[in-house]
């Protein structure tokens, strides 16, 4: 059965693909130390990964729920291909952090073994009404910051969490950055919870971001989405607004937990109460917004325009993306690290000149896509996954 583009979905990715490269450039490469620190807070946290991060894991989400229109086979062997992709996907994440970034990051449980874990665990809502996958956000929700409290997360986190620099200066304790990156756990009991909670993209509260990606895609499916935009739009503004008003509620008290407090400034790394909030109303805004830009006339047969194609080829090779635009600074720098001794992370370059590199290989991504693209994707991390599921057809 064919199915439909939608190129809402595209865009979506694309930028979410965008923002993550304009923001593991300077926050890898610069230090955003000094004059610099004012740049290092768009890219890192304005323009890039925070927001860049829940649109990528939205979309896992809504395109299963759109798959299980387009599959036309046994529902039996969809389901296998599903845990197939969701089992590939998770080896691929673990197999990056170990190659790419080395063997202390293996168990940091980055996004991709997020997606990889969260792509099997979605076939539980496929029977599952709306309401009660609503009603099962809502209770993660809530009780993340309370399962959080039992555990001490700030050594996992480099001992404290700072006020993000330059910001702080207009607005005081409003979103804070971990000393250190996530430090997997040393033991057996310590992965597994970072695997659940406390990682860097766990399952609580991270799940929340595909499940309602999920609810989303199945109104699609079900051609509600007119209807309904005007009511999600709406919840959107209220989720981004709560959002904002918690984190500056939380920088006016004495004394507060970044992990497990409710009324709390924005934190990215653990995801605090307020930057789940903040972070899921601007998704339901910018999907339904774009939804209604590029699918909602059905009708419209105009060829689409540079951005449009942009988005769709990068959208098509969001995989392998995402693997070697971390593969083409962390490999050098560790290679630079074994023959000097001397390791450049975080201290390579200005932050202006990271940003720079990172836009310059955004262009450059395009033509060679398209190139790749006419040998057929030819081993491609997508070119790989769609052999491997070919046996599942």
């Amino acid at each position: 059965m064919a199915m439909q583009r939608n190129d809402s979905v595209d865009v979506l990715r694309a930028l979410a693909l965008i923002g993550m490269v304009i923001c593991h450039y300077p926050i890898f490469l610069s230090s955003g130390a000094g004059s610099d620190a004012m740049l290092y807070f768009f890219t890192n946290h304005f323009l890039g990964g925070d927001c860049a991060a829940s649109w990528f894991v939205f979309l896992v989400g809504l395109c299963q729920a759109l798959s299980m229109k387009k599959r036309d086979t046994a529902p039996d062997k969809n389901v296998s291909r599903v845990v197939i992709r969701g089992a590939a996907i998770f080896i691929i994440g673990l197999l990056f952090l170990l190659v790419v970034q080395g063997y202390e990051e293996l168990w940091d449980w980055d996004i991709l073994t997020f997606i990889g874990a969260t792509t099997i665990i979605l076939l539980l809502c496929r029977k599952a009404p709306s309401w009660a996958l609503l009603l099962s956000c809502a209770g993660i929700f809530f009780i993340t910051p309370w399962l959080r409290s039992f555990i001490d997360i700030t050594p996992f986190y480099g001992g404290k969490f700072e006020s993000v620099k330059w910001i702080s200066d207009f607005f005081p304790n409003f979103i804070f950055d971990p000393a250190m990156d996530y430090d997997g756990g040393k033991t057996v009991f310590h992965g597994i919870i970072g695997f659940i909670l406390i990682g860097q993209f766990p399952l609580l509260p991270w799940i929340i971001f595909p499940v309602i990606g999920f609810v989303v895609g199945k109104r699609m499916m079900q051609g509600r989405l007119a209807a309904d935009s005007p009511f999600i739009l709406i919840i959107g503004m209220m989720f981004a607004f709560m959002g904002l008003f918690t984190a500056a509620a939380g920088s006016m008290r004495a004394t507060f937990s970044v992990a497990n407090d409710y009324i709390i400034p924005l934190s990215f790394y653990p995801s605090s109460f307020s930057m789940v909030m903040l972070l899921l109303g601007i998704v339901l805004i910018l999907f339904v917004t774009l939804w209604r830009i590029y699918d909602a006339q059905s009708d419209n047969t105009n060829p689409p325009g540079l951005f449009l194609s942009y988005c769709r080829q990068i959208s098509k090779y969001s995989l392998t993306i995402y693997v070697t635009h971390f593969a083409l600074f962390f490999i050098p720098l560790r290679i630079i690290k074994s023959a000097t001794g001397i390791y450049y992370l975080r201290d390579f370059v200005s932050t202006p000149t990271a940003l720079a590199m990172a836009v310059l290989l955004l262009l450059i991504y395009y033509p060679l896509l398209k190139l790749w693209d006419r040998a057929g994707g030819k081993y491609s991390l997508e070119w790989l996954l769609a052999k491997l599921l070919s046996m599942y057809k």
